[in-house]
């Protein structure tokens, strides 16, 4: 089997699994917490596979990975509706007489306070809603082991390598080659630094309408030049924009078996030239590289003092439907700054935010733009992205485990019959009414839902196909 496919598909399975456990493990805890007597848990849908019974539980393997459920004593309708595809499905349909009788003499052993429908409502709440914020913490989780195992990355050179024309640093008097020295008195040894000490002196916020100047102090060739920075708006973005770049034209991480890997680049190689054009910074590689996709480039770089050249095609890379952009999968050189537990506790947390902000984004701009389906990826463009991350490292995989455990928090939560967040709407109007919902409304509720939720994945399943063997 080819390698990358193998690696594709132990990454798929290990990020659906991961994520489905976890999601499953949360209902599973809160029942047991609250004493809801657990009949099954099972990683995955229809048919067993595998079974195991520990205690009063039978814990399984079900054919069909996207998904999994907790099956629960005295739950209505939503019993049947589990069994759906298991090949266990009733002798008769609930809502029957026939079919209530089947199922009342199933429980008769299992104390009546042991039954979900027999708790009270707020425990019944927070054992659907468990699950979705169990995906939550696993992502802040793994934010956090990430900061602690790899620090924060930092831009590790101070060389500026390009001067935009008419912009601050121009108008400041840097020029490429001039290394920063200080920031307003205060020694910097890395392009990161730099930058955050420039926003921080100019007092720059989301709110800012203008920036303090900053002093600075670079070396230009051996010579100490004072400088005075103002930053200002970038023109074309309206962002606020420093003016300059800094020379990073070297070569950090490597994809395997990426256009950058099949050239022969490694670790500290320095790109000085790229389809005729000179090469000083990262940006201006990006800026030819992603108007280049499938077309030959002709490229120059060093390694330990010596000039090797070769020819790159960047692979077309979809970042929206029906628009592709040119990769060629190296990412400039990084460094690593140690972070200790209380910084990276702080640091996951805004980074679980920052995440949950961009997915709701995304998902309000869906809707309200209303875009089509062949913007939604499905479990083929899950596993696709997992092994492209995967080839990356696996920190990369476990950073796209957390974005996907985030839009699985998100998305169970919609007030969609079938999702966690349908049980919990008929939740709150049982609340509001003093009485549950009737039981069948909510098992033809749930059992459209079910439908239309099998539709979508049928069609998504359709469009990552059809994507795939049409190039």
């Amino acid at each position: 089997m080819n390698t990358d496919l193998l690696l594709t598909l132990l990454a798929s399975i290990f990020t659906l699994g991961l994520v489905v456990i976890v999601h499953e493990m949360g209902h599973f805890l809160f029942c047991k917490l609250f004493g809801v007597y657990v009949k099954t848990f099972s990683v995955g849908m229809g048919p067993k596979i595998l079974t195991r019974r520990l205690g009063e539980t039978e814990y399984a393997l079900s054919l069909i990975p996207f998904g999994g459920y907790v099956k629960m004593a005295g739950e209505g309708m939503m019993e049947e509706i589990q069994d759906t595809g298991t090949l266990e499905q009733r002798k008769y349909p609930l809502g029957t007489e026939a079919g209530n009788q089947e199922r009342a003499g199933e429980d008769d052993d299992i104390p009546a306070d042991r039954k979900f429908l027999n708790k009270p409502a707020w425990q019944r709440m927070l054992v659907f809603i468990a699950g979705p914020l169990f995906n939550l913490v696993l992502a802040y989780l793994i934010y956090i082991g990430l900061f602690l195992l790899h620090g924060l990355p930092v831009n590790p050179v101070t060389e500026v390598g390009t001067v935009a024309e008419g912009g601050p640093a121009a108008a400041a008097g840097l020029m490429p080659g001039d290394l920063f020295l200080e920031v307003n008195g205060e020694p910097v040894s890395d392009w990161s630094t730099m930058v955050e000490m420039t926003v921080l002196t100019a007092g720059l916020t989301a709110e800012s309408t203008e920036a303090e100047p900053v002093s600075m102090l670079v070396d230009r060739q051996g010579l100490k030049v004072p400088l005075v920075l103002q930053i200002d708006r970038n023109p074309e973005t309206g962002d606020w924009w420093l003016g300059c770049d800094a020379h990073d034209n070297l070569v950090g991480r490597v994809q395997r078996n990426g256009p950058a890997d099949k050239l022969g680049l490694i670790h500290g190689d320095r790109i000085v030239e790229l389809d005729g054009k000179v090469i000083r910074s990262h940006r201006e590689v990006l800026e030819i590289v992603q108007f280049a996709a499938d077309r030959p480039l002709d490229i120059r770089w060093e390694r330990d003092g010596q000039m090797e050249s070769g020819v790159v095609t960047p692979d077309a890379y979809e970042i929206m439907p029906d628009s592709t952009v040119g990769r060629i999968h190296y990412e400039r050189l990084q460094e690593d700054r140690p972070l200790a537990l209380g910084p990276a506790l702080v640091l996951g947390h805004q980074r679980t935010w920052l995440t949950t902000r961009l997915i709701a984004d995304q998902l309000r701009t869906w809707v309200s733009e209303r875009m089509g389906l062949e913007s939604v990826g499905g479990p083929i463009r899950i596993a696709q992205v997992a092994g492209e991350m995967a080839r990356w490292g696996f920190d990369r995989l476990l950073a796209f485990i957390a974005f996907f455990s985030v839009n699985l928090f998100l998305l169970n939560l919609l007030p969609i019959p079938v999702l966690d967040g349908g049980h919990v709407l008929f939740l709150i109007l049982e609340v509001l009414r003093g009485k549950p919902v009737d039981e069948r409304v909510q098992g033809i509720a749930t059992q459209l839902g079910l439908i239309i939720l099998l539709l979508f994945m049928t069609v998504i399943l359709v469009q990552d196909g059809v994507k795939i063997f049409t190039g």
